[in-house]
């Protein structure tokens, strides 16, 4: 996914409950599951605009445990518009205790009309 500085970038959350952890670089956006937290989660967004840092950037998502009654949505909305979803009810099937999944995010600069001239 490729989004432009100045630009926000909003996380919307849902179905997380304690099996889910998601970060962006080394910045949890969640609790960690392992940690057995109370699910405060469900249903949230979070503009993690702060946290990027130019060039790429990694969006990581954790699913430790069975599917719960709501599966895990994550939703990237980049300038009003989705760039990204991941619906876990859409994976297929592991026998596997735990799913990784990551994603990179490159924040690049806008470029100036003026520095296009001559090319």
């Amino acid at each position: 996914m490729h989004i432009h500085a100045g630009k926000w970038l909003r996380l919307t959350i849902s179905g997380a409950g304690c099996r889910a952890m998601v970060s962006l670089n080394t910045y949890a956006v969640t609790q960690p599951a392992i940690e057995g937290l109370d699910p405060s989660e469900y249903g949230f967004a979070y503009d993690i605009t702060p946290w990027l840092q130019p060039g790429r950037n990694i969006l990581t998502v954790v699913l430790i445990g069975p599917p719960g009654e709501q599966p895990f949505r994550l939703m990237a909305e980049h300038a009003g518009q989705v760039q990204l979803l991941l619906v876990e009810a859409e994976l297929m099937p592991l026998v596997a205790p735990w799913r990784l999944w990551t994603t990179t995010v490159e924040l690049t600069s806008p470029v100036h009309p003026s520095a296009l001239v001559g090319e």
